[in-house]
């Protein structure tokens, strides 16, 4: 047995993994016998992983890997054809259009050495600064008040200040679903340590329902929140004058309007949309508590105000003297395993490499480090900027590594087509399924997560080393070897790089050579700059500064905590909005009510998913809990836009030019102007394809950060005259689709379909076979539905499997599944009955495969043995809740599933109450029940 440390491929905790192979072979012949669990030595989770950590070996088997290189046609290259083919179109486009005709757009998914590579192929010898990464689309707003207000992007505090604080703050963060390990970790302290969690989030999330206090603000509301907190500081004297006198600057330019916002603490409540007493509550804490965190994500920063209101944030813990301090100050939630790695060394198209911006000085230290002749003199465009660049034609040839544009980029119609317009397109990727990969004219074999080695910086800045554990697949090969060997063939020197350790030490000592330079920098990793070959495959997770080898293996270091900052003056600058709250309405929220049919849609994220869904989307129990594109808003918004539960909703732009379509479901946790959405829809699964079509694409302008969040849209009903699944064989191109979504399961792939007309379900043939069986079965079956089921044959067996209906239809989709391949006779015909009259229990908990019917019959079944046991004494909810998780085990692996959990419990223990027996004779506690949530204006 032989044991790997690597990191997990999803978010910035960057959870460390052990991967074990029961195996004397080689690694390309003992795929089969890999096991992966937590890595319990490793500094950021300890041993504990999320439903997806732990389901990692699951993405490994893509249902289409791409092996080779090849062309748009199909026509299949070898490496030194497709390299040659890329430098000698890159040089032709500089020639004729000039260095900015090009374009780099990579992706938090690469590893630092990758990025590494890319920037000094683009900045340095290419001389543009078109490098950008879809980190802009989820960190650049926290990045650039960081650089605003402490003069470098660095985040302060570790994941132990979670564990020693006394309030923690969770703004625009669903951290249980998000970050879940992290979210375990801060559920312990609260138990252990008694800290106080504040979600401030317009939704009641699963992270919101766990909190001691959730402040349901107003969307876009989270800048005036914090201004407003400053102004109470203020006012009530909490400030610490010491500390802003003598270490940062800019005071006095915020104070005043801080203290106009919270002058009227009634109004200022009024217009975030809480009452008076949750505002003080929440005031009353953050300034009368000696530590306090405020850990900020994607609610914060996908808004054209994202900047404004970080730097907002981070002035209220300068004003208190909480920046770099032990379980205080403000934190950063990463989004990718390794956006802050690419941040190190440039990957936006705003900074050059190790922190530096494009002064003449730091242009020149990079020039000499490079020996390039010159770098590029000034930024360059950010991801909206350039794929309107490529859109106009001003962008002729663009790499693409390791992401999906298409899908995940706002106006998503228009990235499709300006690729497809783009005279040469190429795509780094790991499956060919993508909709990006689809339109590549150079399509390139990348290794993904499993075959890959380098390193990755998590949200607390520790590096990890990734170490590949299998062996690549045909001819993948790492990014940063493809960008060499196209530098190589376009004539570049230094890109001869025999292994990533060799890359990593040149970053390495440029970052060393930098703050040799401007020693008001913190980020170093001078100390890892001489590590041999070996000494970098055996590297323990580090935090930076690293400056001595030394400190390798160090972690819990906070920056700043000297209150010297990497500003110019060496102190932190208070930066005050550069709006007035008047022009705060960005997304023109009160004036919705003249708008019919208009309402603002939140684009988040699902449970169990990952970004576009091409490493999950395959994997059969993280598709299970959400398995179709859902619109989840209040039950009082039905009515007004004539729209049905469980029926389709059209979702349209705000000009209407563009649309998509979900399925709708109620959720009376949302406030009643808001809508919500997952981001994960794409062509690939759906064939109405994602939300972000019906998004535009303002960003904030300091940032350019696209304002994912709280978009206008209009919401339209869309009928279906049929709509079902089919199971076994089915033509994706069968005529009169309007729904088509692929899912897969354990045993094959299900679509769900909806056709417009009746005579294109009923003529619709799942299966070419010819031999067919269809039956009307009676409307007793489901609750007065009426099915058409159609199964189809081969030499007697079922092959495929159609069950429509004029409703949506509700069965097992896994148990349906498994009657494809069986003999079609009058016992298959049985099991299809009573499979239809089960129905279907939807998955809870995706670590256990546990449905809402196992937490009722569980529940119940606890619920019995507690009448029995306790006799006349209280039956409680917490204890029975308890029980049945001890049981059945949901919510009590990665944790993130524990509010859908008990609100499942609290459902089925009214109807235990309601069913049991002689209730006036028992005693019962109904300690769970929650107040009334007033709607939100």
């Amino acid at each position: 047995m032989a044991d790997i440390q690597s990191s997990c491929a999803y978010c910035g905790v960057g959870c460390g993994l052990t991967i074990s192979h029961y195996s004397s072979q080689t690694l390309a012949e003992s795929n089969l016998s890999l096991t992966l669990k937590g890595d319990s030595s490793h500094p950021a989770n300890f041993g504990h992983l999320c439903a997806k950590g732990e389901k990692l070996l699951l993405s490994l088997e893509q249902p289409n890997t791409l092996r080779y290189p090849k062309l748009r046609s199909g026509k299949p290259l070898d490496w030194d054809a497709a390299t040659r083919l890329i430098a000698d179109k890159f040089q032709q486009t500089i020639q004729q259009h000039g260095p900015d005709s090009v374009a780099l757009y990579l992706s938090g998914q690469l590893l630092t050495e990758d990025y590494y590579v890319a920037n000094k192929f683009a900045k340095g010898y290419l001389k543009t600064a078109n490098v950008d990464t879809n980190s802009r689309l989820c960190m650049s707003s926290a990045v650039s008040a960081m650089q605003r207000a402490f003069g470098e992007d660095v985040v302060p505090g570790c994941y132990q200040d979670f564990e020693q604080a006394e309030v923690i703050v969770l703004i625009g963060a669903n951290t249980a679903w998000t970050h879940p390990v992290l979210f375990q970790r801060i559920l312990a302290a609260k138990q252990t340590n008694g800290c106080k969690l504040v979600v401030i989030d317009p939704i009641s999330t699963a992270t919101a329902k766990q909190a001691d206090l959730h402040l349901a603000v107003c969307p876009g509301a989270d800048l005036r929140l914090f201004v407003g907190l400053l102004g109470y500081l203020a006012d009530n004297h909490c400030l610490n004058h010491k500390y802003i006198q003598n270490h940062t600057e800019g005071f006095e330019t915020v104070v005043d309007n801080a203290q106009r916002v919270s002058g009227c603490l009634a109004t200022l409540a009024d217009a975030l949309g809480v009452s008076k007493i949750e505002l003080i509550e929440f005031y009353h804490l953050f300034s009368s508590s000696k530590k306090v965190l405020t850990a900020s994500c994607q609610g914060v920063n996908q808004s054209v105000i994202g900047t404004d209101t970080t730097n907002a944030i981070i002035n209220c813990h300068l004003a208190l003297g909480q920046v770099g301090q032990e379980g205080a100050g403000f934190f950063s939630l990463t989004g990718q395993p390794n956006a802050m790695g690419g941040r190190e060394v440039g990957g936006l198209a705003t900074q050059l490499a190790s922190h530096m911006g494009f002064s003449e000085q730091e242009q020149a230290l990079l020039s000499d480090f490079w020996q390039c002749g010159h770098v590029a003199t000034k930024p360059g465009l950010a991801a909206v900027e350039m794929f309107d660049a490529v859109a106009k034609g001003n962008i002729k040839a663009i790499w693409i590594m390791g992401t999906n544009p298409v899908v995940s980029l706002p106006e998503s119609d228009k990235i499709a087509q300006a690729l497809s317009d783009c005279p040469f397109v190429v795509v780094s990727e790991v499956s060919p399924d993508s909709d990006t990969a689809k339109l590549a004219d150079v399509l390139l074999p990348a290794q993904g997560w499993s075959e890959k080695c380098g390193t990755v910086t998590n949200s607390e800045r520790c590096i990890t080393r990734q170490r590949g554990f299998i062996a690549p697949k045909g001819q993948a090969k790492p990014d940063w070897w493809a960008l060499s060997q196209v530098a190589i063939n376009m004539g570049f020197s230094g890109f001869d790089y025999p292994n990533n350790a060799a890359i990593f030490s040149e970053f390495a000592l440029l970052s060393q050579t930098v703050n040799q330079a401007f020693p008001h920098k913190r980020f170093n990793l001078g100390g890892l700059a001489g590590l041999t070959k070996a000494q970098y495959d055996t590297l323990p997770p580090t935090q930076w500064p690293v400056t001595t080898q030394q400190q390798i293996g160090q972690q819990h270091q906070r920056v700043f905590a000297d209150a010297q900052f990497s500003t110019s003056s060496g102190k932190a600058q208070f930066i005050a909005p550069a709006n007035s709250f008047e022009a705060l309405n960005h997304h023109e929220v009160n004036s919705l009510h003249r708008k019919p049919l208009t309402l603002l849609l939140n684009s988040g994220r699902s449970r169990d998913q990952w970004h576009t869904m091409t490493r999950t989307g395959h994997i059969a129990s993280l598709r299970a809990n959400v398995p179709e594109p859902t619109l989840s808003l209040h039950s009082r918004l039905l009515k007004p836009f004539k729209l049905v539960a469980g029926e389709l909703a059209q979702i349209q732009s705000a000009t209407g030019s563009s649309f998509s379509l979900a399925r709708v479901l109620v959720d009376d946790d949302l406030p009643t102007n808001l809508a919500n959405m997952s981001m994960h829809w794409s062509e690939q699964f759906s064939l109405t394809k994602g939300v972000n079509q019906a998004i535009d694409s303002r960003f904030d302008p300091v940032s350019k950060q696209p304002g994912f969040k709280c978009q206008p849209v209009r919401l339209l009903p869309v009928e279906l005259a049929l709509q079902g699944v089919v199971f076994g064989d089915h033509d994706p191109q069968a005529q009169g689709l309007t729904w088509q979504v692929a899912q897969t399961l354990t045993t094959g792939i299900c679509y769900h379909l909806g056709f417009a007309h009746q005579q294109d379900g009923f003529a619709y043939q799942a299966s070419p076979f010819s031999l067919q069986w269809t039956v009307m079965l009676g409307a007793i079956l489901l609750k007065k539905q009426q099915l058409h089921i159609q199964c189809n044959t081969s030499n007697g067996r079922l092959v495929a499997l159609k069950v429509l209906s004029n409703q949506p239809v509700h069965i097992a989709l896994e148990a349906m599944n498994a009657l494809i391949g069986q003999t079609l006779d009058t016992k298959l015909l049985s099991k299809l009955h009573q499979q239809l009259k089960a129905g279907n229990s939807p998955l809870i908990c995706s670590c256990t495969g546990i449905t809402d019917a196992d937490i009722c019959d569980e529940l119940n079944n606890q619920f019995n043995q507690q009448i029995l046991l306790k006799g006349t004494k209280p039956v409680q909810f917490e204890q029975v809740l308890d029980a049945t998780q001890s049981s059945l085990g949901c919510g009590r692996k990665c944790g993130s599933c524990n509010s859908e959990v008990r609100q499942c419990a609290e459902k089925h223990w009214q109807e235990a109450l309601t069913f049991a027996p002689a209730m006036d004779e028992l005693k019962v506690e109904h300690e769970y029940a929650k107040p009334v949530k007033e709607d939100v204006a």
